[in-house]
């Protein structure tokens, strides 16, 4: 009867800390707003009072900080689980990163910081990442000077696109269609579409069967393991005039301006994806030459 009355009260006990954890996580768009910027400014006041990493935040302000994360944190992509167990690198151009061991206290002290604003230990690997990368644009925009590269929403067209990634040593080119499609220089060739009356620019890209013969449901099978196993970006079916045919979209919203430096990263980790998806295709489905 004790080992009975000890096992009830333990899932009594388990079913109460869940709950909790779930309401935890539950939060509203504003509370959860609340707590990263709270999180952000104990972040820089504890980065500031350390005299070998405060220079991390050289000429910046929480105010700049807090408002930048929410202008340009839809141009963080997902990444793999994995990569959210390790160090980090550091994504600021190389005119103002700093030393590697400084970045990984930085990286630490933050996760910790987030501990302290009230965040669970399952949320912060990725929450502290994310942030992190828009703090790297910003202090990358303050080297910047008076020519930031962002674009204002009224920039922003297929041509500018395309130029763009032809400058970054990236293969582009505009189809009939309007549609940018993006080759060499990504681990996997895609489009981007800009989408005017939503604000979007849209990232597609898509695998076709080697054989006519291969079924809707050979096609699905394969999707479905590969979003088993890339939990970070969506892979769907979708039936064609010519056959089944498995895609990806990615689409990040322009409304607030673009980050240049974040677009190419983005399109480059999406690609990487999809790339990791064919890697997958033990039963050689897929076409995996490109011109």
């Amino acid at each position: 009867m004790c080992l009975f009355l000890q096992n009830v009260i333990w899932l009594i006990n388990w079913y109460f800390l869940n709950k909790f954890i779930m309401i935890m996580i539950n939060r509203s768009e504003a509370e959860l707003k609340e707590k990263i910027e709270y999180g952000i400014e104990l972040f820089y006041k504890d980065v500031l009072e350390k005299k070998d990493i405060r220079h991390f935040f050289f000429g910046l302000t929480t105010h700049k900080l807090i408002a930048d994360y929410h202008l340009f944190k839809n141009f963080v992509i997902e990444k793999p689980d994995r990569y959210y167990k390790d160090m980090i690198m550091q994504t600021a151009p190389s005119a103002v990163q700093i030393k590697a061991p400084q970045f990984d206290e930085i990286f630490i002290n933050f996760q910790n910081i987030l501990r302290t604003a009230g965040f669970l230990k399952t949320e912060i690997p990725k929450l502290a990442v994310h942030i992190l990368e828009v703090m790297e644009e910003t202090r990358a925009q303050k080297a910047d000077a008076e020519h930031p590269k962002i674009w204002k929403p009224f920039e922003v067209n297929n041509q500018l696109i395309c130029d763009f990634f032809n400058s970054n040593r990236t293969d582009a080119r505009l189809e009939k269609n309007g549609d940018i499609y993006c080759s060499r220089g990504f681990l996997y060739p895609f489009w981007t579409r800009i989408a005017p009356e939503t604000k979007q620019i849209i990232l597609i890209a898509q695998a076709f069967p080697v054989s006519s013969l291969t079924t809707l449901e050979e096609l699905q099978k394969f999707s479905h393991q590969v979003n088993e196993k890339l939990t970070h970006q969506k892979f769907a079916v979708r039936e064609t005039s010519n056959g089944p045919v498995m895609f990806a979209r990615h689409a990040f919203s322009y409304l607030n301006g673009v980050p240049v430096r974040m677009l190419l990263r983005g399109a480059k980790q999406f690609a990487s994806s999809f790339e990791a998806a064919m890697n997958m295709d033990s039963n050689q489905l897929m076409v995996k030459n490109f011109s």
